[in-house]
């Protein structure tokens, strides 16, 4: 049943198929449910006066045992596939930018630096529009641009990371285009040993780690460089007990975007697929750093695990009651009970689609599975699941 109402009557649970009066320009992307105030206020500031809710899709008692991210309308307005498409799209673009930039550095052409804040710019303005979905788009990755992929996955994890501990976007911006910029010396290195296929020996450390002066001295003639995005490029393998490179800096010597920037770069590195390792569940890499990885900021991994989630959005998981899911959302009240795309029965053997809630749900997270073990590609899963909607 369809029923205009004023935006003074919406209410958590309703479900909105369209915008039936208004001041401004905004349009709701698509029809979807509310199911916070910050939904609502969104609505407000942009002027909407009356909506058309569906009474039959609506949801105005107590939330019951599911949540629902794909009709789920966020603070910009966005349902939950609506946010992964948008996201999609300046990924794909910020790869096209990037690996254009790398493949003229590599040709020993000029290369215009300046583009990169811009793709920055791009990623903040997405991280604050699709909050929700952007960092599953770290999860997804073709083995055969790693280093271009990582450059982008480090500035949205660091973004992301930026935006949880409060920063500005000012700042967020320039946190970015260091990340993005982080690895652009290895575009000066012999083709022979970024794309070699076990590890390095020492003359092969001693070149690769050259990097970092490289790309300094590609980006030493820009004016428009921040400090910041300097201090992630220089500092972001130095480690708090001085073993890191180029300098060996110890403590205090590396500042807080440093720190930031070596988490990133380690997390995503190890979450990704290399050819002489297979890449680390997204939990089971969160432990190994917080644990095992000596002279990163302690302090400042469980900021980051509080703000990627201790299962992370991508994470491939197993349910107790044997079935198997994505993780869609964090639940920051109750960290290991988020939000979940039920995918396959493991019990009756059998493929399924279901949302699951687990902070209000008897059901749990066992466990981590790697998605090689069921041939699962989180890409086409997503393109199946949430994108054909």
């Amino acid at each position: 049943m369809l029923k205009t109402i004023h935006i003074s009557e919406l209410q958590i649970g309703m479900y909105v198929t369209q915008v039936v009066k208004q001041e401004g320009t905004f349009r709701v992307k698509s029809s979807g449910r509310i199911l916070n105030p910050e939904a609502i206020q969104k609505l407000h500031d942009k002027g909407i006066i009356e909506l058309e809710i569906d009474l039959a899709k609506s949801r105005l008692e107590a939330a019951d045992d599911e949540a629902a991210p794909l009709d789920e309308v966020n603070a910009a307005g966005l349902t939950y596939s609506e946010q992964l498409a948008h996201a999609l799209k300046v990924y794909d673009q910020a790869k096209t930018i990037h690996g254009q930039l790398m493949l003229r550095i590599s040709k020993g052409k000029h290369a215009n630096l300046e583009d990169v804040q811009q793709i920055s710019k791009e990623l903040v303005a997405k991280v604050f529009e699709c909050d929700e979905a952007i960092s599953i788009l770290t999860l997804l990755s073709e083995n055969d641009s790693y280093f271009l992929e990582h450059s982008i996955n480090c500035a949205i994890l660091i973004i992301l990371f930026g935006r949880f501990l409060g920063y500005d976007e000012a700042l967020l911006e320039n946190l970015g285009a260091g990340a993005l910029l982080m690895d652009i010396g290895m575009m000066k290195l012999p083709l022979l040993l970024t794309s070699k296929l076990d590890t390095f020996n020492a003359k092969e450390t001693k070149s690769m780690r050259k990097h970092i002066d490289h790309a300094l001295s590609l980006i030493s003639k820009v004016e428009s460089i921040s400090q910041v995005s300097i201090d992630v490029i220089e500092q972001h393998h130095e480690r708090l007990d001085g073993s890191g490179y180029p300098e060996g800096l110890q403590g205090h010597e590396i500042n807080v975007y440093g720190r930031m920037a070596a988490i990133v770069d380690i997390y995503d590195s190890l979450t990704s697929q290399r050819p002489y390792r297979d890449a680390m569940k997204p939990s089971e890499a969160l432990r190994y750093m917080a644990v095992d990885i000596s002279g990163l900021d302690s302090d400042l991994i469980n900021q980051f695990i509080l703000c990627v989630g201790a299962h992370p959005v991508g994470s491939l998981v197993k349910l107790a009651s044997d079935k198997l899911a994505v993780v869609m959302r964090l639940n920051r009240h109750q960290p290991l009970k988020p939000v979940v795309m039920i995918f396959y029965d493991l019990l009756e053997r059998q493929d399924m689609v279901k949302q699951l809630d687990l902070a209000t749900n008897d059901d749990a997270i066992v466990g981590s599975v790697d998605p090689a073990d069921f041939n699962l590609g989180l890409s086409q899963f997503l393109q199946q699941t949430l994108l054909a909607h």
